[in-house]
């Protein structure tokens, strides 16, 4: 078969194992409803903290600017997501024109980051996904026309998505486009500073409009993503296989043996892959690509001070590449090697598929509870004008329409000024919590049980 229709089918096949394993109906996350809520017209735009950046509510927008429904917007990303797989990952059919790039896909496509993500509205895989095709484009610039086209387009969506990401990726593309393109090579790093300008371009002109200017900015979002040299491999190794982020107090459990076995592979058959590539001497694009991947890791194994697994997806996307380069030599191999490499396949996909599903139930339950709050405190009276405070106040506030403000770890102890300021105008403001400690000023207020584990206080005035 040919790899143009391999990749076809494993991108419909990514789609696919979305559905099945991470449902369409699982409840919009605090991240995915401050993203929407920028150009949702039902409901308020959230808090937009400063590490944030726009290309998120940009992907969304088609969707969210005409229907609140998120099973609709889940199946929509879902669609989106496998055909950005498929276009990435067809960049590099022009590089390998063999079983190497479907079999990266599908080792990219069958890691739980990448299935339980997929239809949801966060950046990290559209920043992986932008990388692989970017890191396809520097190899094909010096024969390619298009290249430097696509290659600003990709590093586009990737400085759209998070910048910071963007910046590392078209450094190290650029020593690569120093050391391998030649003809083309200033129009080469022009496409790399035109990709750049794009998203950092708005996220400097919303920092002057929003945040006090570049450098207040810049400040603000190392201190919202505790930013500073650090060590956190022992935090990543524990998340291997959830939660979804070590941060605030939440607990990691204990480094599972299974995923560690996994994560260790990944580097040795990355190594084994860019031997095998360069027994073959078309070392220098899968040299790109690790040396790409590695590089967007880097800052969050020693400058991000807590772990989220979705931070090293490009990482393992563009690794993909040398994996993929490794396990198809292996098959040309003797019948042992060539078993144990199909073996070794097989238990990726599996251990990640169930670590897919696991965290998709996981997270489905709690959603599930926020959803029927909400719709409880809709059947309460509960209307706009209205701001919603407390423990994922951003999903229930998303859902009803109201203003929010959440709540990670504890209330304030005094009243905040912007809840102070809702209460001297027209909107009704609703407190929901469940686990943390309440503060003096809401013991006096109306408490209303709900659904599940909240509770909510309808404000005195």
């Amino acid at each position: 078969m040919r790899p143009v229709v391999l990749l076809a089918c494993v991108s419909a096949l990514y789609g696919v194992a979305q559905v099945l394993l991470v449902s369409p109906s699982l409840g919009i996350g605090w991240d995915e409803a401050v993203y929407a809520s920028q150009v949702a017209p039902h409901a308020p735009p959230a808090v937009f903290s400063a590490p944030r950046a726009q290309g998120v509510p940009l992907l969304v927008a088609p969707v969210v600017a005409v229907t609140d429904s998120v099973v609709m917007l889940r199946l929509y990303l879902t669609v989106v997501s496998a055909a950005a797989l498929f276009g990435a990952f067809s960049v590099w059919l022009r590089v390998r024109a063999d079983h190497v790039v479907p079999l990266a896909a599908l080792l990219f496509a069958g890691c739980w980051l990448t299935l339980f993500y997929g239809n949801q509205a966060m950046p990290n895989l559209y920043v992986a996904l932008a990388a692989v095709a970017a890191t396809g484009f520097v190899v094909l610039a010096e024969r390619s026309r298009l290249a430097p086209v696509g290659l600003a387009g990709s590093l586009a969506v990737m400085s759209l998505m998070r910048p910071s990401d963007a910046l590392v990726a078209a450094v190290v593309l650029a020593a690569g486009a120093l050391a391998m393109v030649r003809r083309r090579r200033v129009v080469t790093l022009a496409a790399l500073v035109a990709g750049l300008g794009v998203g950092w371009g708005q996220w400097a002109i919303e920092a002057q409009a929003r945040f006090g200017g570049f450098a207040t900015r810049l400040r603000d979002a190392s201190e919202h993503n505790a930013m500073g040299w650090s060590v956190s491999f022992v935090e990543h190794a524990r998340a291997l296989d959830g939660p979804t982020l070590c941060r605030f107090g939440t607990d990691c459990g204990p480094v599972s043996p299974v995923a560690l076995i996994w994560w260790l592979a990944i580097p040795m058959m990355a190594a084994l892959g860019l031997w095998a590539a360069w027994r073959e001497h078309r070392l220098a694009p899968m040299l790109l690509a690790a040396g790409t991947g590695v590089a967007m890791a880097l800052p969050y194994l020693f400058y991000v001070d807590y772990a989220a697994p979705r931070f090293l997806t490009p990482a393992y996307a563009l690794l993909s590449l040398p994996v993929a380069e490794a396990a198809v030599a292996g098959l040309r191999l003797r019948r042992p090697i060539a078993v144990a490499v199909i073996a070794g396949l097989l238990a990726h996909l599996v251990l990640q598929g169930a670590y897919a599903y696991g965290m998709g139930a996981g997270n489905r339950h709690g959603r599930d509870d926020i959803g029927r709050a909400a719709a409880e405190l809709r059947s309460l009276g509960v209307r706009p004008p209205c701001l919603i405070y407390g423990e994922n106040g951003v999903q229930i506030g998303y859902l009803l329409g109201c203003d929010s403000q959440g709540v990670i770890q504890r209330f304030a102890e005094r009243l905040p000024t912007r809840i102070r300021q809702a209460l001297e105008g027209p909107a009704q403001v609703v407190v929901v919590h469940k686990d943390l400690r309440l503060p003096p000023y809401m013991l006096t207020w109306e408490e209303i049980d709900l659904a599940g584990p909240w509770t909510a206080r309808f404000a005195r005035r």
